[in-house]
């Protein structure tokens, strides 16, 4: 018989307990926010994630009293774990390709069809540019919104007519090809068997499957950043970088904030081991070919607007919105004069009048600055329904309702056991983050470039809920990593 482990059982009560506080709502999270923003009162917003917290919260409170009572054990699993460590590399990336396919096609059966939301938005531009009408909105040539995922659609209207079905199977292709790429690029950093494992975690993840079947370009954009990521750390040459370089570029025509990833790149290569040289070389040529590749549309944006503006018009407002005396750390614009740029026409000059307003914001106030990061990371980590939201808005149904529906519920359930995973994935790795790697493979801190650069732009800009899409598949191998470390094998 074996003995009890009192030690382990004392830390999960006693976190059970904080967690239980934050479930049973003992602790305010609206206004423990409101703390950290100017504004006096809490947005609807905050309301929102806040019961999103809280409801990870008790899910994760109910699991560490079942593991401190002896009624879930981790060896328990062990059999259905050890699956994970058997068979080829070929026949689990075509199961999790497979699984991951049929699950967003099933789902994009009974969700509500598109567009909603923003995605009326992509819609009429693509339809615009296949109407012959260029990039433009009411007949005004436009770059506010970024021209990615609307070119992308806009090819598919161009063959198959005005139909949302093929974009939906191609973005249910996308979101199972990036499950099968993680779980490539995972076996750079980890075992097999906990490789396999991520890549299972993102192709049955609620809010992967729901996005497949929306107007958005979450899915896009979290493919390209997978990608650009296994090519650059599989191919370690010149053509690596490259290869890296021209996805880079097709993620910053999706989301401008994609520019960060060179970044990522650069230190990816330090943490490898490459060298500064090296390292500063490669991030060279990512940074050169996604610059050469973006060049004739920043072009094309100064013949229409006479003014350098390298992919879109909208980073001035969406700086504006995070910094400015009413910022509450998430998507706040109010449509009253107490916005300047409301108030101001044409996308250029609000553009200007953003980036001017913020920065002087963040230079005159930088306490309030830097306490605002504090909801702009809950904003961003603290809840995983938008996709669900979304779905509710089209019929009727506002979204504080929404995200207490059951999927949204199952959804939450999900992410918060999978980012409890990472928590606990970054403890019991911490040894592993940035030495010599798990079992002698490349050290953690590289793969984590990715979502770190990219939390950075949010912590200077707002959050959302929906930011972390392309992030969570990084945050998925750590969680697998925790849960089958010493399980399975290569």
């Amino acid at each position: 018989m074996r003995r009890r482990d009192w030690r382990g059982a004392t830390w999960n009560v006693v976190a059970a307990g904080g967690l239980g506080l934050v479930a049973a709502g003992f602790l305010d999270i609206p206004t423990i926010l409101a703390v950290f923003t100017p504004r006096a009162e809490a947005t609807g917003a905050a309301f929102v994630v806040a019961g999103q917290i809280r409801w990870g919260a008790g899910v994760a409170a109910a699991f560490l009293v079942l593991r401190a009572a002896g009624l879930f054990k981790l060896n328990a699993l062990r059999g259905a774990l050890s699956r994970f460590g058997r068979g080829g590399t070929l026949g689990w990336a075509l199961a999790i390709f497979v699984v991951a396919l049929a699950l967003r096609l099933a789902y994009a059966a009974f969700a509500e069809p598109p567009p909603i939301s923003d995605g009326f938005h992509y819609d009429r531009l693509a339809r615009n540019l296949v109407a012959g009408r260029g990039y433009a909105e009411e007949g005004v040539p436009t770059a506010y919104r970024p021209v990615g995922y609307p070119a992308a659609i806009a090819y598919f209207y161009l063959f198959f007519g005005p139909r949302y079905f093929p974009i939906i199977v191609f973005q249910s292709i996308l979101g199972a090809a990036t499950a099968t790429f993680l779980m490539l690029l995972a076996r750079e950093f980890v075992r097999d068997a906990p490789a396999r494992a991520a890549g299972a975690l993102i192709a049955l993840c609620p809010s992967q499957i729901a996005y497949a079947a929306r107007l958005f370009p979450a899915v896009l954009l979290a493919f390209l950043v997978v990608a650009a990521a296994f090519i650059f750390v599989r191919a370690r040459g010149v053509w690596g970088a490259v290869g890296a370089g021209l996805l880079t570029a097709a993620a910053i025509f999706v989301a401008p904030v994609s520019m960060v990833f060179v970044a990522a790149a650069f230190a990816c290569d330090l943490f490898r081991g490459a060298g500064l040289k090296r390292a500063l070389a490669r991030g060279a040529v990512v940074a050169g070919v996604a610059a050469l590749a973006v060049a004739p549309w920043t072009y094309r944006n100064w013949r229409v607007f006479g003014a350098f503006v390298p992919v879109s018009t909208n980073g001035g407002l969406s700086l504006w919105v995070g910094n400015n005396p009413n910022a509450t750390g998430t998507y706040y614009y109010p449509t009253s004069p107490i916005n300047p740029l409301f108030m101001t026409e044409g996308e250029l000059q609000r553009d200007r009048l953003g980036r001017e307003l913020s920065w002087y914001f963040i230079r005159n106030e930088r306490a309030q600055f830097l306490m605002l990061a504090v909801p702009k990371f809950v904003y961003t980590y603290g809840a995983d329904v938008s996709a669900f939201q979304l779905e509710g808005i089209a019929r009727g149904i506002e979204p504080a309702d929404s995200a207490r529906g059951f999927a949204a519920r199952v959804a939450q359930t999900y992410y918060a056991l999978v980012l409890a995973g990472f928590v606990i994935g970054l403890w019991k790795l911490r040894r592993d983050i940035v030495g010599e790697g798990t079992y002698g493979r490349a050290p953690l801190a590289a793969l984590l470039a990715w979502p770190v650069a990219l939390t950075f732009v949010y912590l200077v800009f707002f959050g959302q809920d929906r930011f972390h899409f392309p992030m969570l598949p990084f945050i998925a191998v750590v969680a697998a990593a925790a849960l089958l470390s010493g399980k399975g094998g290569d």
